[in-house]
């Protein structure tokens, strides 16, 4: 097992209400592994009006996924 630290920067949809949106974010963040912790760090309007929320969080990757990346990288570095 290992931890793997994120940050992310993603698009607040307008239809996710600010109570909604720690559901939502955990989704968001689910691929990446298991959740441990996570962090709205900041929320900025981009020049559209659009919100953009910046995240930290921290996930526990399986051994599985682990060789599955390592065998990725592996092969971006043979010629």
């Amino acid at each position: 097992m290992n931890l793997r630290r994120l940050e992310r920067q993603l698009l607040w949809p307008e239809g996710v209400p600010a109570e909604r949106l720690g559901a939502w974010v955990r989704q968001q963040l689910q691929p990446d592994g298991q959740l441990l912790r996570w962090a709205i760090t900041a929320v900025n309007n981009d020049s559209a009006g659009q919100r953009w929320l910046q995240l930290e969080a921290v996930v526990l990757m399986e051994a599985v996924v682990q060789v599955g990346l390592a065998v990725e990288q592996e092969a971006a570095v043979q010629p």
